[in-house]
């Protein structure tokens, strides 16, 4: 029996896409300390073979850690790095398959707490004591949006609507990657947490959304809960609904130097900006403030929408 037995647990739904171009591992810790890494690559739909790509990075990225030792976070980085590199190199022998790609996450669980990498839109969260909190960034043009809303440069309507909203800013194409979420540092878990790494199929569902069907499922199996997600999907009739993969995870036991088990709070502190390390590829800046300065010059010339409209 594995040692991760009733620990996890894993769904997918296709979605109104043709394929599923989701694919998704997990490395069971093999020694005292070794770290459970949930993977997902989320291939980039109506590209080249999205599906292939993610299929190729899980394979590379497993395949590569388990020859590795040293700090989480290091192998991380080189799993994603040779990732990359497969993809180039697939690409390179084969010109039908440029222009396909995938975002990535990984976490990975161990005593010293939850690690994590990640490219792309794909969201890891933390949900403890029916609290929810996403933990990596968010590589899509929806946050460039919201922070225009705080700047008073357009309104939340403009920015929900807004046709880039779900645009990328770096994927895994075998190019250079533009940005690259690290933890700086592990963030404490307890054994009562729950880790949910999703692509983003899953943010059809409001966050409240998934909190409560969490909380609600909370001690029942992770398989029911992963089952509830996906049937509350489905049951949002988006038509253009993505595929969704949902992989959810039970910490064996609490880990993390900060750990605190009296406190049933989230520690802000484990959770702010400070555990993460933002790496940007040389370029993107300029590319991507040309994008939100023609943004929010079509905004000054267009009739201003009201936010409760």
């Amino acid at each position: 029996m594995s040692r991760l037995e009733g620990r996890f647990a894993a769904g997918q739904i296709t979605g109104d896409r043709d394929c599923q171009e989701d694919d998704y591992g997990l490395i069971e810790g093999g020694g005292p300390g070794a770290a459970d890494v949930l993977l997902l690559a989320d291939g980039m739909g109506g590209h080249v073979s999205g599906d292939t790509a993610s299929r190729m990075i899980v394979k590379t990225f497993v395949e590569t850690y388990n020859r590795m030792d040293g700090p989480v976070t290091d192998r991380l980085r080189a799993c994603l790095h040779a990732a990359n590199d497969a993809l180039a190199d697939a690409t390179g022998k084969n010109p039908e398959l440029n222009g396909m790609g995938a975002t990535v996450a990984a976490a990975a669980v161990s005593q010293c707490g939850l690690e994590w990498i990640s490219v792309g839109d794909s969201p890891l969260w933390l949900f403890r004591a029916g609290r929810l909190r996403r933990l990596n960034e968010d590589h899509s043009m929806a946050p460039v949006l919201e922070n225009l809303v705080a700047a008073g440069r357009m309104t939340a309507k403009q920015a929900e609507m807004d046709a880039n909203r779900h645009a990328l800013r770096s994927a895994v194409t075998g190019e250079e990657i533009h940005l690259i979420d690290v933890s700086s540092r592990p963030v404490a878990v307890r054994k009562s947490d729950r880790v949910l790494l999703a692509s983003d199929g899953l943010t059809t569902l409001k966050e409240e959304e998934i909190s409560r069907i969490l909380q609600e499922t909370n001690d029942a199996p992770l398989d029911d809960a992963v089952s509830s997600l996906m049937e509350a999907v489905e049951a949002a009739g988006d038509p253009y609904q993505d595929n969704t993969t949902v992989l959810l995870y039970a910490p064996e036991a609490d880990s993390g130097e900060d750990m605190t088990p009296e406190d049933a709070t989230v520690d802000d502190d484990d959770l702010d900006g400070a555990t993460r390390v933002s790496r940007r590829g040389s370029g993107l800046p300029g590319l991507w403030s040309a994008i939100v300065e023609r943004l929010t010059t079509s905004m000054r010339r267009s009739k201003p929408v009201d936010a409760g409209e």
